[in-house]
């Protein structure tokens, strides 16, 4: 299956429920075909997308969309920074809190920690995101 033709897939997913395992599986079968090809990256934004629409349901520890996403470091990141600026989701702030954890240069390090801190307060963030990023942020900084 061609990227684009995943992409529209990824698109059309609504899932109803964290139990919701005939979509989870669809998923993990796309992550599949999408890992398969060489411009796979090309779907990193409606990875993004489909975790920003489904900021109640926990996609696994971290689920295959999370580690499809970062099998395409430095075509992601952007992205997820983008999407927490908009609506912080409990799998949104987990993957920063992924990025802080391998982050070795301070000053980047302290960015995101920020940045994190600021998922804490979000507006439009569920009180699960708000406290998963409280909790992680205590983690970083103690």
């Amino acid at each position: 299956m061609t990227t684009p033709d995943i992409i529209q897939k990824i698109n059309k997913i609504v899932i109803t429920s964290s139990d919701d395992e005939q979509s989870l599986n669809r998923i993990h079968e796309l992550m599949d075909e999408l890992r398969g090809n060489q411009d796979g990256y090309l779907a990193c934004e409606s990875l993004i997308m489909l975790l920003e629409k489904h900021p109640n349901i926990e996609f696994g520890t971290p689920g295959e969309p999370v580690h499809t996403l970062e099998s395409y470091v430095g075509h992601y990141e952007q992205l997820l920074f983008a999407s927490l600026n908009r609506i912080p989701t409990y799998m949104t702030v987990w993957m920063l809190n992924r990025i802080i954890n391998g982050e070795r240069d301070l000053n980047k390090w302290q960015k995101l920690v920020d940045k994190l801190k600021n998922c804490s307060v979000h507006n439009k963030a569920s009180d699960w995101a708000k406290q998963s990023a409280i909790d992680f942020y205590n983690f970083q900084t103690k």
